[in-house]
C-alpha cells in the first residue's frame, strides 16, 4: 500500500514541477515533508520551505496533512486543489480517513473539499476530517490518537 502512496507523491511532484516550483520529498517512518528552494515567511508560521507535510499510518489507514502551504505567488492558483485531488484520490480508493489542522484563513479551501470539522485543539487550530467512505471520522480520529503516528508527531493536536 505504501508503493501505491508514493505512486501518488511522484505525482504531487510532477504537479510541483509543472507550476515552476522544484520541490523534493524526505521521507522518516511515515512523514512525507516536500520542500522548495523558496524561503516562505507567514504571521504564525516559522520561516522555511516546506509546502506540504503528511503524515502516512497504513495500519490505521490515516493520512494527516500537517501543511499544505506555497509562496505567495502560487496561492489561489489551482496548485492546491490539484494537489489535494491526487491525496483524496489515493483516499477513496484505498479507504483511508485524512485529517489535518486548518488555520482561519484556511478554512473554506478545506470545506470546499468536503472536510467536516472535528474540533478545535489547544492552540485554536480547527481539526477537520475527511472519509470517502462517509464513515464516522469523530471516532477514527479518537483511535488515530492513541497510534505510534500519532505519538510521534502530533501529540500537540490532543
Amino acid at each position: 500500500m505504501l508503493t501505491g502512496f508514493k505512486n501518488s507523491l511522484n505525482t504531487i511532484l510532477s504537479l510541483f514541477k509543472e507550476n515552476g516550483l522544484n520541490a523534493r520529498y524526505m521521507e522518516c517512518e511515515g512523514r512525507f515533508m516536500f520542500r522548495i528552494d523558496e524561503m516562505m515567511c507567514d504571521a504564525g508560521f516559522g520561516c522555511d520551505n516546506v509546502v506540504l507535510d503528511v503524515f502516512f499510518d497504513e495500519e490505521e489507514k490515516v493520512l494527516f496533512i500537517g501543511l499544505l502551504r506555497f509562496p505567495k505567488t502560487m496561492r489561489r492558483t489551482g496548485l492546491g486543489s490539484k494537489i489535494l485531488k491526487v491525496i483524496m484520490d489515493y483516499a477513496n480508493q484505498h479507504h483511508f480517513f485524512i485529517y489535518l489542522d486548518a488555520w482561519n484563513d484556511s478554512q473554506p479551501f478545506w470545506k470546499k473539499h468536503g472536510f467536516k470539522h472535528v474540533y478545535y485543539d489547544k492552540y485554536h487550530f480547527e481539526i477537520m476530517g475527511y472519509s470517502g467512505d462517509g464513515k464516522d471520522i469523530f471516532h477514527e480520529w479518537d483511535e488515530f490518537k492513541k497510534t505510534k503516528v500519532f505519538h510521534t508527531y502530533l501529540s500537540c493536536h490532543e
